[in-house]
């Protein structure tokens, strides 16, 4: 296992430089076709043209590698094994829909998002040897410290690959010094003030990286190695920091990048095994300060309404500045954010009734239900005010319209009406609409569309959660259609609104936004779900139909980005 582990990572890092050397280069998307570049597999040598294709082959040979890797580790931790497929495969479409379909450029920082992400996978599926000998003297914050910090990094990198896209940073690009840079802040204030904190920090973390490193050195004796790399890593990204403060050429921004995604893994390495310690001898993460504050903000989920956000976006029909999008972006993570956590404050006595929700931070009494209203509200003021001043007034009024139904209807709601659920999507499905706003400042076209989709996928896919976990949410004394009606209502419902949303997802094609292969395509993905359904009308025993429920749940999950795939892609 070990040599197609190092294969894996040795092909990535490669894909990685040869994404930031064509960067420099100004030649991104420089085929107009994909695979192929101008029909051809070959270029001249040392061309963009050639490392474009280089790029393409080693994609290929790591995505064969990674279903190797699949099949290899399916055995320990299942379906996981392959993400790195899914996360290559990922990438790969967005490489031919951009050259294809002629996307924004920005759509390009994804490509570079799905091969952290792939790092991610491959390490947290990777089968490590974790030995009893730190148990006595753990301490919970070596994971707080490393993620945190790992956190800023992640930041700091994608942050700057922003800036690198960024045409507000004409006068301001990386080759000048860092006072030349702040002195144009006075001409380009939003691009000046982005660029200086990007390098700020990036001055901050490698002052701070050498403490971090060496206190991990010291009480981590198992992985002195991994720390003692991170040391030198550190290092040399002040040294080169230091340099490039005075003046940088391309090859020195290349290096930047490389030190940093080495970095990266870095850390990736040491919080993947301090986590995998936690859960193996300790049987869950050891709770901290930090850990359950963040736990408020359901950072898996928050994600996820950024992606969705992010969706609207890329599908309307002109271009957002990339610096006031990213604005724009943390403002509605902010949003959802916020409104999570005063939606934990509010239902912390019905989670000490979960067995999947007692032990968070309110319930269990860990956190002063203060904190969670506190930050709340904080982050939601804070958030409509960004949207308001990098989108615009309706995107920040829908956010905020998400955030009061949501707290104010839903919340209350669930314990009164299964028909809270109807009430409940109407929040879930706003972020595309706001993606959409962002760009247009307009309530119209694919905009609706995409609202009604989302919309109309959280009605089957929660009534097939309520079915599997019917004893949970009765014990929380939740009012859902499992607990207030029959289970054949239920199941006529699923496949009634499944086939709701396969004729819904032909609308694009009947009113002419899209072609014959998004109509094929949408009509493939739909009845697969609506079959999935016919399987579980019949007389079920209860661990057939938990099984045919929890199934019909992930196929909603593969469901969902697929549907607006082919819809921002099949053009």
């Amino acid at each position: 296992m070990r040599p197609l582990y190092l294969s894996i990572l040795i092909l990535t890092f490669l894909q990685l430089l040869l994404g930031a050397q064509l960067q420099e280069l100004k030649a991104s998307l420089v085929c107009p076709d994909w695979p192929r570049c101008y029909g051809q597999f070959s270029g001249h040598l040392f061309s963009p043209i050639q490392y474009e294709q280089l790029r393409f082959w080693l994609n290929l040979l790591t995505g064969v590698l990674s279903v190797v890797w699949g099949f290899l580790r399916f055995k320990d931790v299942g379906i996981k094994s392959f993400l790195l497929t899914f996360f290559l495969t990922l990438n790969s479409l967005t490489t031919w829909a951009i050259s294809n379909y002629k996307l924004p450029t920005t759509t390009l920082l994804l490509q570079f998002i799905f091969l952290l992400l792939l790092l991610v996978t491959l390490e947290g599926t990777k089968s490590l040897k974790l030995d009893e000998s730190l148990k006595e003297k753990w301490n919970g914050h070596w994971k707080d410290w490393t993620g945190l910090y790992l956190f800023f990094l992640t930041f700091q990198i994608v942050l700057g690959s922003i800036l690198r896209k960024s045409s507000l940073l004409m006068s301001c690009e990386s080759s000048e010094s860092f006072f030349s840079c702040w002195k144009m802040q006075a001409e380009i204030p939003l691009a000046g003030n982005l660029s200086i904190l990007h390098r700020g920090l990036g001055l901050l973390l490698a002052l701070i990286g050498p403490f971090l490193f060496g206190y991990l050195y010291k009480h981590l004796p198992r992985w002195k190695g991994i720390s003692l790399v991170g040391l030198i890593l550190i290092l040399g990204q002040l040294v080169l920091g230091l340099l490039m403060g005075r003046s940088s050429s391309k090859m020195m921004i290349i290096y930047h990048f490389a030190l940093s995604v080495s970095l990266f893994y870095c850390l990736l390495l040491l919080i993947t095994r301090l986590r995998k310690f936690e859960w193996k001898h300790f049987g869950a993460p050891i709770p901290t300060k930090l850990n359950d504050t963040l736990d408020l903000f359901k950072p898996k989920l928050t994600i996820l309404v950024v992606i969705t956000v992010l969706i609207g976006v890329f599908i309307a029909p002109r271009q957002m500045n990339i610096i006031y999008l990213v604005m724009a972006l943390a403002g509605i993570w902010f949003q959802a954010a916020g409104s999570l956590a005063l939606n934990s404050y509010l239902e912390r006595e019905e989670d000490k009734f979960m067995e999947r929700t007692k032990n968070r931070p309110l319930p269990s009494g860990r956190l002063e239900p203060r904190v969670a209203l506190v930050w709340g509200w904080g982050l939601i003021v804070f958030g409509t005010i960004l949207i308001a001043l990098f989108a615009n007034i309706l995107t920040a009024s829908l956010g905020l319209l998400a955030v009061v139904s949501y707290i104010y209807m839903y919340t209350p709601m669930k314990q009164t009406t299964p028909y809270a659920l109807f009430v409940g999507s109407l929040p879930g499905a706003l972020p595309t609409l706001m993606g959409w706003t962002c760009v247009t400042n307009s309530l119209s076209g694919i905009g609706l569309y995409l609202f009604g989709v989302l919309f109309l996928w959280q009605i089957p896919h929660f009534m097939a959660i309520s079915l599997y976990r019917k004893k949970e949410y009765s014990e929380a004394r939740f009012r859902t259609f499992a607990q207030t009606h029959s289970v054949p209502f239920l199941k006529w419902n699923i496949a009634f609104y499944s086939l709701i949303m396969m004729f819904f997802g032909l609308l694009p094609w009947f009113w002419g936004w899209r072609g014959e292969g998004y109509y094929y395509s949408s009509l493939v993905i739909g009845g697969i779900l609506f079959l999935w359904t016919l399987f579980g009308l019949g007389n079920l025993k209860e661990i057939h139909l938990n099984k045919w429920a929890r199934g019909y749940f992930w196929l909603t999950l593969i469901y969902l980005p697929l549907q607006l795939g082919v819809l921002l892609i099949l053009r």
